[in-house]
């Protein structure tokens, strides 16, 4: 039996350990989502924000900037947020989303979603914030 401890690979010549520090500057990078959001006034100084992309972890600090300027810097009386063109949201964007909301309503505004594609419709759904976080219905019949 031989009674040499193991042998740990990522000392060895040619590990993977080795590889990785022997790779150039111009060989390391990273792919992250795109976010695109434009904003565009409504009446009565409300503000429509639309999201494009992906909303993650890596971009979601775009999104909370914009929704926060919306309400500190431009005090919209609302702020709407179309997600139609959003394909993909993680946890840390409906964070943003239901933190921005408590934000608008703190500051005497109001922030809510609308045209939530079918995959962040079907993530808020299941999540019982699609109702919570839809534009309010204005179009109830007077008694």
């Amino acid at each position: 039996m031989d009674a040499r401890p193991p042998r740990n690979p990522y000392r060895e010549s040619g590990s993977d350990c080795e590889k990785v520090s022997q790779m150039h500057q111009g060989d390391r990078f990273a792919v992250f989502p795109e976010l695109h959001i434009t904003v565009d006034p409504l009446p009565n100084q409300a503000i429509r924000v639309r999201v494009a992309g992906e909303v993650t972890l890596e971009n979601v600090a775009q999104l909370r900037t914009v929704l926060h300027r919306a309400i500190d810097d431009v005090r919209a009386t609302a702020v709407e947020v179309d997600l139609s063109l959003v394909s993909f949201i993680d946890s840390t964007g409906i964070g943003k989303l239901v933190g921005a909301r408590a934000h608008a309503r703190s500051n005497h505004s109001d922030l809510w979603i609308v045209n939530p594609s079918p995959g962040v419709r079907r993530v808020l759904s299941l999540l019982g914030l699609l109702e919570i976080l839809s534009a309010p219905d204005t179009t109830g019949t007077a008694a």
